[in-house]
């Protein structure tokens, strides 16, 4: 039996990153929904090891959107194999000053090891096996966020400066940072992107 299938394959096909968000604060409740949506993702042994830091006050969003710019600079000029032409990289970060990537709220999102699962020689098993779970919730709330109306980007570059993000956000102990969701009401218009790789691509049937 389908659930309202037509309904849900639209809104994960229409989902794309927005970047750019109009100031408006979201409302806690919309917050919370989106952060609940996420917690119903499928999670490795039942272990639910994520954890959520939601920011909302102004300076503190000031301070993580500085953090981006660096980020994504050093993201462009270090860590890409194919570096970008000096005109580009600057080209980018001058939209980051001009507001792209400052969102009314951000969601950091942690894996949890404070409570453990598995045997200490499974460690790495089990980081990786956190990691995915938070993957698929990530997924969920961009998803909840994008039904709602809202926008959203996953942003990956802070895992690039860990420490300067959790001084910051001042995570529990024995929580890693695994990516930034960047949340508000679209200030663009984006259509989702077609994908280069179509489903037969990436498929091998046995």
């Amino acid at each position: 039996m389908y659930l309202r299938c037509d309904c849900f394959l639209d809104v994960l096909l229409t989902r794309c990153s927005i970047r750019r968000f109009k100031p408006d604060p979201l409302p806690d409740e919309v917050i919370l929904k989106i952060i609940e949506a996420g917690i119903r993702a499928p999670t490795a042994g039942g272990g639910e090891q994520w954890f959520f830091i939601i920011v909302k006050d102004a300076g503190k969003r000031k301070k993580i959107h500085e953090l981006l710019f660096r980020a994504h600079k050093k993201y462009a000029l270090e860590v890409l194999r194919n570096t970008l032409p000096p005109h580009k990289v600057e080209k980018w970060m001058k939209r980051i000053i001009e507001g792209m990537y400052l969102a009314p709220v951000y969601i950091a999102a942690y894996i949890d090891l404070r409570w453990r699962l598995y045997k200490d020689e499974f460690f790495e098993f089990e980081r990786i096996s956190a990691i995915q779970s938070l993957a698929a919730a990530i997924e969920n709330m961009l998803l909840a966020a994008h039904s709602m109306g809202l926008g959203g980007v996953w942003l990956g570059v802070p895992l690039l400066m860990r420490e300067e993000f959790d001084s910051i956000l001042e995570p529990p102990e024995k929580c890693e940072l695994q990516g930034l969701i960047a949340l508000g009401y679209p200030a663009e218009k984006k259509k989702y992107a077609i994908r280069s790789k179509k489903v037969e691509d990436v498929i091998k049937i046995i």
